[in-house]
């Protein structure tokens, strides 16, 4: 059985050269308080911008309503020219992926690897990465041990050990930032890290994918963060 998946709507913006230059390198995400969209990003590559959004049920016109956010304008320079550059601007493309494992991923004679698989990470799939990696690892198995059920359910499922051990955090954290998202929390837990260099470095690593959930979750909820982001909140709210 495939994995469980999310939806996901991507489109493309071409600002020009200086549109390009004005926005600058960094990555923007999004977590808007609409229940239907569990995040959305804008993300430079080369001459033009991907605009995404994520969640179980979204389609078009959900992606018209995030574009018409006053957040995401402000961040999309020269939004008015979409297509000058470029006539096929704007043109939506509608996918999926994985947000949990596959059932029977692998059995006899055959191994499923990547995204196929569910074997990627939460937030940051890195699904090409994934691929190479868990590919990489199938075909260990297979040289060493050869294609049997055997083969496959005890040395690729070890193989992959570091995958599927940091899935059910992954998941916490989802579940956790949708919450938090929803409760209108966000805000003071960025400002919160703007003074805490620990929750400031798990939400990094979080995003950027260079350590387990696993250690970002047991570092970013040491009392001195949650004590940051409790003194951030009370400060909002006062």
């Amino acid at each position: 059985r495939p994995p469980p998946t999310l939806s996901s709507i991507v489109t493309k913006y071409h600002p020009g050269e200086a549109g390009i230059t004005k926005f600058g390198s960094r990555i923007h995400a999004f977590l808007p308080s609409s229940p239907r969209i569990e995040f959305g990003g804008v993300t430079p590559k080369g001459n033009h911008l991907t605009i995404n959004i994520v969640g179980d049920s979204v389609d078009t016109a959900l992606m018209d309503d995030f574009l018409a956010f006053p957040e995401i304008r402000h961040v999309l320079p020269d939004f008015e020219n979409a297509g000058r550059f470029n006539s096929n601007d704007l043109r939506y493309f509608k996918g999926r992926f994985p947000r949990g494992l596959a059932h029977h991923f692998a059995g006899d004679r055959f191994v499923m690897v990547g995204d196929a698989a569910g074997l990627v990470r939460a937030f940051k799939g890195k699904g090409v990465t994934s691929a190479i990696q868990t590919g990489i690892r199938a075909a260990r198995v297979i040289l060493r041990d050869g294609i049997s059920k055997v083969a496959f359910q005890s040395r690729y499922y070890s193989a992959n050990a570091d995958i599927l051990s940091d899935l059910p955090y992954g998941q916490a954290m989802r579940h956790f930032t949708i919450l938090a998202a929803r409760l209108g929390m966000m805000d003071p837990i960025l400002q919160a890290a703007e003074r805490n260099p620990d929750l400031y470095r798990a939400l990094f690593d979080a995003v950027s994918a260079h350590r387990s959930y696993r250690e970002i979750l047991q570092e970013g909820l040491s009392w001195a963060s949650v004590g940051a982001v409790g003194g951030a909140w009370l400060h909002r709210t006062s």
